[in-house]
């Protein structure tokens, strides 16, 4: 965990630098934007995201409340099963698990940022206005693996979100999780992130209808 604890505090640590090299000017304060159902209503009113709107959605998303739920529901789970197996049970091992979890949701985030600010992909999360022609769970999936790009916000297949939780889950395996942890167990922490990643998706969808 301590080499876990030195990666985290790097990464957390590069936030200012990040924000200062992406700052954009302000937004304008009188000109005027569509809502969030005009937007998926009439693709033609899509509007791009500022850099200011990038950053505040990776601030929101990587280190909200929906984060640390997600971290503490992984937590659980992980502490149930005994994975990693050598990590201790109690609070200390919970702590682990945890810490763990915020790591990865850490660095998917990140990754995730950096990425779609390169390939100009747009993480936001739009609402399907009421009533919606998509389920909930089709919505949910797509926002898993798609992402909306160029002036009209076209759905299409999305690097960042691909990259980020394969990231996280690399990197947890190959820095702080116990020695001898199996290569293959980062295949088996990928996909567990996109599971994860999938259902909060789902709950947003839910709870937003």
């Amino acid at each position: 965990m301590k080499k876990y604890a030195i990666y985290l505090l790097g990464v957390l640590g590069l936030l200012p630098l990040t924000c200062a090299a992406q700052q954009a000017p302000p937004d304008i304060p009188d000109a005027p934007k569509p809502s969030h159902s005009a937007l998926t209503s009439a693709p033609f009113l899509y509007s791009p995201p500022t850099q200011r709107e990038r950053f505040k959605n990776y601030l929101r998303h990587t280190y909200g409340i929906t984060s640390i739920v997600e971290a503490g529901v992984r937590g659980g789970i992980e502490q149930a099963t005994d994975n990693p197996s050598e990590w201790p049970q109690g609070a200390q091992g919970y702590a682990d698990r945890f810490g763990s979890a915020m790591g990865q949701i850490a660095i998917r985030g990140t990754t995730e940022y950096v990425f779609s600010d390169l390939f100009r992909e747009d993480l936001r999360y739009l609402p399907c206005p009421s009533p919606c022609a998509d389920s909930a769970f089709k919505r949910a999936l797509e926002d898993t693996f798609t992402a909306r790009k160029g002036e009209d916000g076209h759905h299409a297949f999305s690097v960042a979100r691909i990259l980020g939780p394969i990231s996280g889950s690399v990197v947890a395996v190959n820095t702080w999780y116990p020695g001898g942890t199996a290569k293959s167990e980062s295949v088996r922490e990928t996909a567990r992130t996109f599971g994860f990643v999938f259902a909060r998706n789902l709950i947003h969808e839910l709870r937003s209808h």
